[in-house]
């Protein structure tokens, strides 16, 4: 079986210059995918792509970029399907172009129904895409056949669409699992996964794209409908882990939910230490907040090799361990003879933390002790991020003690959930990889989920 990747970023833009703002704002948006990247833009009623395997300033070169007023860009890591250059997006069909950052959990249900199969399409991207383009080419418009694919499909998803119209279409799934922002600039309108892009690029940031929403640029005029709204399930590991500490989510500010949780850890979650080491570089605000609100100070005791990719997505468990090695490397006179506290946001597979519990060890550290600010991972997600399978992840394989013992640790404590959902500030979030409970439409067994992404993904 392969496994499920993190999930990714996504660009539009529809003003001067689109073409090389869509590039700026990708860059910005790396940290959500570093598998490939990919722009799209429109050059004399053609749709012309610009895409590889690697990241963004290795694959697309500005010199190769056509000037455009309408553009849109991708950074990934797979979801389904595979980690080849025709999997990257956008995709295009026809004068359709095409990004997402998600999954839709009945892709391979919504693709038999549409005889793909036989076709060899293999990704939620390329259903989405063949699905939409079908619903345009029988004449419906852009909301009508935005609204006929919300209503089959399932999983979360945030979405941009251009045409060779010179049209631009962005759209959020009805919970807003994935997060979508509207900013303008040059004149124009610009989407983006995180608002911090949109300010990367000199943009103005105008609010989050609803939950359900569909938002339409045409010749410089924006057109909004809702239309649908289920119970909203924002990511909670947005808040955790994977947007940038400077964006705001859905009006909520990732830096202080950060701060917040790692106070929360503090007040539930004590340990007797002379100091507070943070896992960087996600792991920096919480250990910052654990710090103030126990009092212990923060010490900088761990290097991070800032060209390391992120060992949680990393491509197999081969890289992962190779990426290790390269990843930290522990400050002796920080740790040596004291007691530590080592804060990060989650733990995965407890591969890096293992380690790190041993380096620290080995550099003379009298104890470790592990808190985590976010609950157990024990569940697969099927709405767009990486989490393995229920055997590969350590919250699986006992309870907090038998988890200190494997990874080497004096003692390991996590976050409750009901103590996340205080702390990020908002009760809407999904929860599903810490409590097995999907908030999709339909209701569906966890072994039916994972047999549905082994087959063929």
């Amino acid at each position: 079986m392969r496994e499920l990747r993190e999930h990714c970023g996504v660009v539009g833009v529809a003003a001067e210059e689109a073409t090389f703002i869509s590039l700026e704002a990708l860059k910005s948006l790396q940290h959500r995918g570093q598998e490939s990247a990919g722009l799209a833009f429109l050059h004399r009623g053609r749709i012309l792509l610009r895409k590889g395997l690697g990241l963004v300033e290795e694959v697309i070169n500005s010199k190769s970029l056509g000037s455009s007023e309408l553009s849109i860009g991708h950074v990934r890591y797979s979801t389904t399907g595979d980690s080849t250059l025709a999997e990257v997006q956008p995709m295009v069909i026809g004068g359709l172009s095409l990004a997402f950052n998600g999954t839709i959990t009945n892709f391979r249900e919504i693709g038999s129904s549409l005889g793909l199969t036989q076709k060899g399409i293999r990704t939620d991207t390329e259903v989405m895409l063949e699905l939409l383009s079908r619903l345009l080419r029988e004449g419906n418009s852009f909301e009508e056949a935005v609204a006929r694919f919300m209503e089959v499909a399932d999983g979360g998803y945030a979405v941009v669409l251009m045409t060779s119209r010179d049209d631009l279409i962005a759209f959020r799934d009805p919970s807003g699992f994935r997060p979508l922002v509207m900013g303008k600039v040059n004149g124009g309108f610009i989407f983006a996964s995180e608002d911090a892009a949109i300010r990367h690029v000199g943009g103005s940031v105008e609010r989050d794209v609803r939950p359900g929403e569909v938002i339409i640029v045409r010749g410089g005029e924006v057109k909004s409908l809702l239309l649908r709204k289920r119970n909203p399930a924002m990511c909670s590991f947005e808040y955790i882990y994977f947007a940038r500490p400077d964006s705001t989510i859905d009006g909520l500010s990732v830096y202080e939910a950060r701060f917040r949780l790692g106070v929360e850890l503090a007040k539930s979650h004590p340990a007797r230490a002379d100091v507070v080491i943070p896992v960087p570089d996600s792991g920096r605000i919480m250990a910052l907040g654990f710090s103030s609100e126990s009092g212990i100070p923060l010490v900088e005791g761990l290097y991070r090799n800032p060209l390391v990719k992120r060992t949680f997505i990393a491509p197999s468990q081969e890289a992962r361990l190779n990426l290790l090695f390269e990843k930290f490397s522990v400050i002796e006179k920080a740790v040596k003879g004291r007691s530590v506290v080592l804060v990060d946001d989650s733990i995965v597979r407890g591969n890096t933390m293992r380690n790190l519990v041993n380096s620290i060890r080995d550099a003379g550290a009298n104890a470790v002790h592990i808190r985590v600010g976010s609950p157990m991972i024990k569940y697969p997600c099927y709405m767009g991020i990486d989490i393995p399978t229920r055997e590969e992840l350590i919250a699986n394989r006992g309870n907090e003690g038998d988890i200190a013992k494997e990874l080497g640790a004096d003692s390991v404590e996590y976050l409750g959930v009901e103590e996340m959902v205080k702390a990020i500030g908002r009760q809407d979030l999904c929860a599903a990889c810490f409590t097995g409970i999907y908030p999709l439409r339909k209701r569906y067994k966890i072994s039916d989920l994972e047999q549905v992404f082994k087959r063929g993904g």
